[in-house]
């Protein structure tokens, strides 16, 4: 403990001198011949330590204290609950012994050390419920859970619980990299192969157009069935539609089978995919898939209008390419002919240009919906003179790099929760500097963050008017970020969601509707089914005050009611996880005489990866294990690996020093001991007859 000045030192000498100066004052600047010396000495005493004590605390003192904090070594124990787990021939042992045997193992290491327990699928939880219940499995995520929650802390060990299959995540070898701690790995699951047949993968457009014939690949996986026949089935609903033998000649076979279905009828289908069992197979848990497809009667045609090429441009075709239900057309705009009232949306990339074409007449008089990308290559002022609803004020035209920062209270279109993950990898996009006035109606998805703080300047935003839909993505190089995801996920649905789903809210030209729902029309089996609501009054303007509600159907007709919450000046409706299936839902409200009822469809499609890939991936975990320190211990050797763990010397507590400071001058102690000196000099003064 010690006392720290925010001046100098030599202010306490100031603080001395001022309480001399008043004893000196008070008690000796004229003679008092009646009071005795001691008793003046005594009273002058007291002056001068009150008043050097005040004095002293106008300097503003701290108090230092410093604290020695033991903190005993973590060790994480992380257990994989997904479903591969119990596809062996052990899945008695896992369900029955194996959830006391690691019981006793955490409390073994209980011992000695501090025992985080977690479980994984898609996402850590912090208890070990040994449910097996998990539809996918990311072992990466453990990783990211161990940098984000122990960083500068004091990690003895990861010991990680796992077959090694992943299908979701990147690759946890490469995701443990920084990983500065030793990773154990308890080899879990099955690593023989038996005799299965699996219905590997259907590769199919998830949107279709009505009449059409449509293409869907079939692969169909093989192990040690040489000789053996099945037959491959579809039906929609309780029709038969299709059916093909296949006939295995390998031990180990992949075949790829090609159909074609008719698209008959609009909405949302419903097709299955079946294989017949061979005989004597293993499993028959991998032997059939669900596919949903939404048909549609029309196409939204997309224009990408540029005057230098740019890779946002091939970045955007290529997303919106990956969605069946739009047509798209790239082109120099200088040799676009075409009449721009025949698109839905067109993207206008850097236009107006500085680089000489900055007439947009015949584009605007189309009223089609537009997307303007700003970048170097802009024409600001030009811009800015086309009345989007956004302003760009600047005397020069500069940029400056900005991050995204996603708005969490966007209505327009439902948002991935994936892409909030995404946004924090992805690298800066070169924005316009200046001042950013926006219309009042304009709905912002992305902030702009400069450096660590997050700015009131959108990055993309959307604005309506009588005429049309207009977006802005104010910044260039949003390609980076479709390569940022592939180089993370090996994939572009993100970024192609995010594209698809910014396109059909500019393409889609509805007629105003005093009552509108909103939902996604396909959601992976275990994820949250949301709605958002809107309620408008005859002057078309928001409410929220009025009761609306929602029945959902499955395919049973079992029905769920529930109720929206009002949600800023709209509504929001959280129905939870579903089981996978197509639903119907019936929303109502009214408003004033005025009743309205919206109708519409959803898929919750099915979540099945866990049974594809059963064969345990040991090789990963040696690889792990090898790389940080570790090894690979058997389920049935948990008192082995708790022995080794107990016997590391390199796992030991940390001393870590905490330095507090608080201010001297709030002190409870401080203040009684003024109150005392400045008392007894009071009593001392009234006793000899002093007032």
């Amino acid at each position: 403990m010690g006392i720290v000045l925010t001046y100098s030192a030599w202010f306490i000498l100031l603080c001395i001198l001022s309480g001399l100066l008043f004893s000196f004052l008070f008690y000796f600047r004229t003679k008092k011949d009646e009071i005795p010396r001691v008793r003046l000495l005594v009273m002058a005493f007291l002056r001068f330590l009150t008043v050097t004590l005040l004095s002293f605390l106008l300097l503003s003192p701290l108090i230092r204290q410093t604290r020695q904090n033991i903190e005993k070594p973590i060790i994480v124990v992380a257990q994989d609950n997904s479903g591969s787990i119990l596809a062996g021939r052990d899945s008695a042992y896992y369900k029955q012994e194996y959830p006391k045997e690691m019981e006793s193992f955490i409390r073994e290491l209980q011992s000695k050390y501090t025992v985080q327990a977690w479980s994984f699928s898609t996402r850590v939880a912090d208890s070990l419920p040994f449910s097996y219940a998990g539809k996918q499995t990311d072992i990466s995520t453990v990783f990211s859970e161990m940098e984000a929650r122990f960083t500068n802390r004091n990690v003895g060990a990861l010991v990680l619980a796992t077959d090694g299959i992943y299908n979701r995540g990147g690759n946890p070898y490469y995701s443990a990299r920084k990983a500065g701690y030793p990773v154990y790995c308890i080899a879990m699951g099955d690593t023989l192969l038996h005799r299965d047949v699996i219905l590997k993968n259907l590769l199919y457009n998830r949107t279709v157009f009505l009449g059409d014939k449509f293409p869907v690949e079939v692969w169909i996986e093989a192990n040690k069935c040489a000789g053996g026949k099945t037959m491959l089935h579809i039906n929609k609903g309780d029709q038969l539609l299709l059916e093909r033998p296949i006939t295995f000649t390998r031990d180990r076979e992949l075949q790829k089978i090609s159909l074609l279905l008719d698209a008959k009828e609009k909405g949302l289908q419903h097709y299955r995919v079946t294989v017949d069992p061979v005989n004597n197979e293993y499993s028959g848990q991998n032997n059939s898939r669900d596919l949903f497809i939404e048909v549609t009667e029309t196409k939204d045609k997309v224009a990408i209008l540029y005057q230098v090429p740019h890779p946002d441009v091939s970045a955007l075709r290529q997303a919106l390419e990956e969605e069946a239900r739009f047509e798209v057309k790239e082109s120099r705009i200088d040799l676009f002919t075409e009449d721009p009232k025949k698109f839905d949306l067109i993207i206008l990339d850097q236009l107006p240009s500085r680089q000489g074409y900055s007439d947009l007449k015949g584009i605007l008089a189309s009223h089609s919906s537009l997307l303007f990308i700003l970048g170097t290559g802009t024409d600001l002022a030009a811009f800015n003179s086309l009345q989007t609803g956004l302003q760009i004020l600047s005397d020069k035209e500069n940029y400056s790099e900005s991050v995204p920062a996603l708005n969490d209270n966007f209505t327009y279109f439902t948002i991935d929760p994936k892409l909030k993950d995404l946004l924090k990898e992805v690298p800066p996009l070169e924005c316009p500097f200046g001042t950013y006035q926006g219309a009042s109606v304009s709905e912002i998805l992305l902030y702009q963050k400069i450096g660590n703080v997050r700015s009131t300047y959108p990055m993309i935003l959307f604005m309506q008017s009588q005429e049309r839909k207009t977006g802005i993505i104010a910044g260039e190089n949003i390609w980076k970020w479709r390569l940022t995801e592939y180089e993370q996920d090996q994939g572009h649905e993100i970024f192609d969601g995010m594209v698809g789903k910014i396109a059909q809210y500019l393409s889609f030209h509805g007629e105003k509707s005093y009552f509108v729902v909103k939902c996604e029309t396909s959601v992976p089996e275990g994820e949250k089914i949301e709605f958002r609501a809107e309620l408008y009054n005859e002057s078309y303007e928001l409410v929220n005050s009025q009761e609306v509600k929602l029945t959902l159907t499955d395919e049973n007709g079992k029905s769920y009611n529930f109720t929206f919450a009002p949600s800023d000046k709209s509504y929001y409706l959280d129905a939870g996880a579903l089981p996978a299936g197509l639903y119907k839902y019936q929303a109502t409200a009214s408003l004033g005489k005025n009743h309205y009822m919206r109708t519409g469809e959803f898929a919750v499609l099915p979540v099945n990866l866990e049974m594809l890939n059963t064969l345990a991936d040991q090789g990963l975990l040696n690889r792990l294990a090898a790389d940080h320190s570790g090894k690979v211990f058997s389920p049935h050797d948990l008192n082995k690996l708790s022995q080794e763990l107990l016997s590391r010397n390199d796992i030991r507590p940390v001393a870590y020093l905490q330095k507090r400071f608080s201010d001297l001058s709030g002190n409870l102690w401080v203040l009684l001991v003024i109150l005392a000196l400045a008392a007894a000099e009071w009593f001392l003064r009234r006793r000899g007859g002093m007032y």
